[in-house]
């Protein structure tokens, strides 16, 4: 098949190398080798080539607002399969490398890397299950490429191998990481990585089962109990705190580590949740409190500081996903706790009308612009699209994928803005796409700069290519 070069479209994961004969003259799926299974290559190309010219059509074409100029959008179709349908780790988190290269972290512990429909790499994670994974921003010979976290350790990678490693505070776990750059003030940058932790000391329930029979038992009995219990104290504290390390990408070496500690005036809550946003760090907790802090480079020593810009508060609820979707635009989806306390004076409330829906935030202004609401379970996953939309995942009694497209999020935030009335914009009409019940969505981009994207998506034990 001859290919004109204004419509070569490659997703690197997806789609044999650009020169390479994408004709293999099959008619249906077919199995590409031991662990991918997927449509031809030729079907594919012919779909996303489709997509671009009707992109460019949209684009150029517009006569009036009746005119639907929605940018490129996804046909739901599944165009490849990879991992083995039958393993026993699922596929945790995903995330996608600037070269095109799809990681994925299992929770066996094994980190896989996918490119050109094939498995390049199958590295291990030093514990036994992967949580996260991170891409790393920067891009230069030598950076690591990615960093992992679960089980105790938060480990950065190259795609050759690991490069080093953290260990958790004992009895805890990473719960959520979150990596950004932020300038030195010199024309350089610094990377940093930031880690909450959650608890995984487990209680043994036998632990005082027995009733002591003198004195000397009942000393060494209420000596056991105040260790417990400061133990416990202790691991809820740093539930409530953030580990920050940073990155000097000149000379590759860490910077210091800094740890962010709550306002001790307030009832502080157990971080959940972790977001980069523009080389700002967005923290959610469980008693759905959003705090934004500012990087700034101190005169002194050119090291990074911070400083809060930000504070709000979904009442009554725990923050469950974070993700940014437009300039200062956060979307952030919650899960209801079922009491209304743990406020904090010092944020600005935020009413919850939707309990499964999820919040378009104007983080400047600290209002509610827009509510997403066509899931019946929590939103446990929110995926940005480069055009501005928003593919969310529900949860197991939901199972489904909703595909949000920009012009609606623009028009509901502009009606919010124009509007003089309280009442917020709900968004209810959302088309379902596959692939169903998902634990991450990442996008991937075409290499040579279009509109047209696929999406990958964890599904169970296997990744799900849509197109």
């Amino acid at each position: 098949m001859d290919t004109q070069e204004e419509d070569i479209v490659d997703i690197i994961a997806l789609q044999k190398e650009v020169g390479f004969e994408r004709d293999d003259g099959k008619a249906g799926m077919y199995q590409y080798n031991r662990l991918v299974t997927g449509l031809p290559q030729h079907q594919i190309n012919d779909m996303l080539v489709c997509r671009k010219k009707q992109s460019e059509n949209n684009k150029t074409n517009v006569v009036d607002d009746t005119v639907n100029n929605k940018t490129d959008e996804l046909t739901g179709e599944v165009a490849m399969t990879m991992g083995m349908e039958l393993r026993k780790g699922y596929v945790n988190s995903l995330a996608v490398l600037p070269n095109g290269t799809i990681v994925s972290g299992l929770d066996d512990g094994h980190v896989q890397l996918w490119r050109r429909g094939e498995l390049v790499k199958d590295l291990k994670h030093p514990s036994s299950r992967v949580e996260h994974v991170r891409v790393f921003p920067s891009y230069h010979n030598n950076a690591p490429s990615f960093v992992t976290a679960g089980d105790e350790c938060i480990c950065m990678w190259s795609e050759d191998g690991l490069l080093t490693r953290f260990g958790s505070y004992p009895g805890t776990s990473p719960s959520s990481i979150a990596i950004g750059r932020i300038s030195n003030g010199q024309g350089g940058y610094i990377t940093y990585l930031a880690c909450s932790s959650k608890i995984t000391r487990k209680i043994d329930p036998n632990q005082f089962r027995l009733v002591p029979q003198n004195e000397a038992e009942r000393q060494r009995r209420r000596a056991a109990e105040a260790q417990e219990r400061m133990i416990q104290d202790e691991l809820n504290s740093l539930s409530k705190n953030i580990r920050v390390f940073f990155y000097n990408e000149e000379n590759q070496s860490a910077v210091r580590q800094d740890v962010i500690t709550p306002d001790s005036t307030e009832d502080s809550a157990p971080i959940t949740n972790l977001l980069d946003m523009n080389g700002c760090l967005v923290c959610g907790d469980a008693h759905g409190g959003i705090r934004i802090y500012e990087w700034i480079t101190e005169s002194n020593n050119n090291l990074p500081a911070r400083r809060q810009i930000a504070h709000m508060q979904l009442r009554g609820s725990s923050i469950a996903c974070l993700a940014m979707i437009q300039e200062n635009h956060l979307a952030v989806s919650i899960q209801l706790r079922g009491e209304d306390t743990g406020i904090q004076p010092s944020a600005t409330p935020l009413q919850t009308t939707r309990p499964r829906g999820i919040y378009i935030l104007d983080t400047k202004q600290a209002t509610v612009k827009a509510i997403l609401d066509a899931h019946k379970d929590k939103v446990q996953c929110i995926c940005p699209l480069p055009n501005g939309g928003v593919i969310s995942a529900g949860g197991r009694m939901d199972a489904t994928c909703r595909f949000w497209n920009s012009v609606d999020i623009s028009s509901a935030i502009q009606a919010t803005d124009e509007s003089n009335e309280e009442e917020v914009k709900v968004l209810t009409d959302a088309p379902i796409q596959e692939p169903g019940y998902v634990f991450d969505l990442q996008v991937l981009p075409d290499s040579n700069g279009s509109d047209v994207y696929g999406i990958a998506a964890a599904r169970y034990n296997v990744i799900k290519i849509v197109i």
